[in-house]
C-alpha cells in the first residue's frame, strides 16, 4: 500500500473532502453530539469538547508516514461549512476501511452518496487499496442502502458485535474489490 503523509482534496459535484483541520471542531459538533447521529456510530462523542479532542488528535497525527486513519471532513462547496465527515483506516494486506456521516439536517440529499463514492475513490485510486469494507450499525438503513447505493456487496450480519468499549449491537459487513470498482460506470 502507498504511504502517504497527507491526503489530497477531492472535489465532488456538492462537495469538498480534505483532511480535517481544527476549525471543523464546532461544525462537527454541531451534528456529532446529535442523538440521532450517534445511534448509528460506534465511536460516541457526547460533547463540543470531546469532538474537539477527537479533531485535535487527528490532526496531530497529520503527516505521520507511520499512520493508518485519515479523517475526512466534507465540506458543503456552497457555504464553505463542513456537513459530513468519513475515515479511512489502512489495514493489512492492502485493505481499507471506510466510514461515513452526514449532518442529520442534510440527510436524504445524496450528500452522504457523494461522500462514500469519493471515499471509495481515495481507497482505490491513492491508498491503492485491493478491497474496501465498512461496518453499518443495526437499524441504520440509509447507510445500508449507500453501502449498495455505492457498489459494496453486503457481506454478512454480526448479531452481537462489539461496536465500542461495552457496546455490543449487530452489524452488517459490507466488501468491494479493485476490480469491482475499476468496473464501475461513471
Amino acid at each position: 500500500m502507498t504511504t502517504i503523509t497527507k491526503l489530497p482534496a477531492v472535489e465532488t459535484q456538492s462537495l469538498m473532502l480534505r483532511e480535517i483541520e481544527l476549525r471543523d471542531a464546532s461544525s462537527f459538533s454541531n451534528y456529532m453530539t446529535q442523538e440521532c447521529y450517534q445511534r448509528h456510530i460506534a465511536a460516541r462523542l457526547g460533547t463540543a469538547q470531546e469532538v474537539r479532542s477527537f479533531v485535535t488528535r487527528a490532526v496531530a497525527r497529520q503527516g505521520d508516514d507511520r499512520r493508518n486513519t485519515f479523517h475526512i471532513a466534507a465540506e458543503e462547496k456552497l457555504s464553505g461549512e463542513p456537513i459530513g465527515d468519513g475515515f479511512l483506516i489502512l489495514q493489512y494486506p492492502n485493505t481499507v476501511e471506510i466510514g461515513w456521516g452526514l449532518h442529520p439536517a442534510m440527510w436524504r440529499m445524496g450528500l452522504g452518496t457523494e461522500i462514500g463514492h469519493a471515499l471509495l475513490g481515495i481507497a482505490f485510486e491513492r491508498l491503492r487499496a485491493d478491497s474496501v469494507w465498512c461496518k453499518v450499525m443495526g437499524g441504520n438503513e440509509a447507510s445500508s442502502r449507500l453501502a449498495s447505493r455505492i457498489g459494496l456487496r453486503h457481506l454478512k450480519s454480526h448479531p452481537n458485535y462489539p461496536a465500542a468499549p461495552g457496546r455490543s449491537c449487530q452489524v452488517d459487513f459490507y466488501a468491494m474489490a479493485d476490480s469491482d470498482y475499476f468496473d464501475l460506470a461513471y
